[in-house]
């Protein structure tokens, strides 16, 4: 089956949207579908800014606007001080204020390692094709690493 949204390549993922009370299913090839998921993960700057960004976790000191720089909390009670914040994002990016799904299952791992190790491949082969190679050896290093890791699962 070919890509429902380029038309060109197979399809790998069937990517799901809920959009205006409706389901959209498309079915992505896997360029396609990681083009759209940043599509819709992105979120104006202006939205993401909280209203006092200067705002300091009494415990620590660290500021929402070094939070939002560094993505690290400083302390155990900031997570607590933040906390609506996150819950802003959270509902901003996955549409709910708390995440309750559940660890991925190994055959699914499975088959988003393939398909990571395919987006990989041919980025192996533009740097090749490009004679970038000090680049392609670092892919085919991490070509390598993803593979003894699939390896590894396909084993236990």
């Amino acid at each position: 089956m070919l890509c429902q949204k380029c038309n060109s390549r197979d399809a790998e993922i069937v990517y799901k949207e809920f959009s205006n009370g409706k389901l959209i299913t498309m079915n992505l090839c896997w360029k396609c579908a990681e083009e759209t998921a940043n599509a819709v993960r992105e979120i104006p700057q202006e939205e993401m800014e909280p209203p006092d960004s200067s705002t300091k976790c009494p415990k620590c000191g660290l500021t929402l606007r070094e939070f939002r720089t560094n993505f690290q909390l400083g302390c155990s009670y900031c997570y607590e001080y933040f906390l609506p914040f996150f819950r802003e994002v959270l509902d901003r990016v996955i549409h709910r204020s708390s995440f309750s799904g559940e660890r991925i299952k190994p055959d699914r791992f499975s088959i988003y390692l393939q398909s990571e190790i395919l987006k990989l491949k041919d980025e192996l082969q533009d740097l090749t094709d490009r004679e970038e190679f000090r680049e392609a050896i670092k892919v085919r290093d991490k070509i390598h690493k993803l593979e003894s890791i699939l390896k590894w699962i396909s084993s236990n």
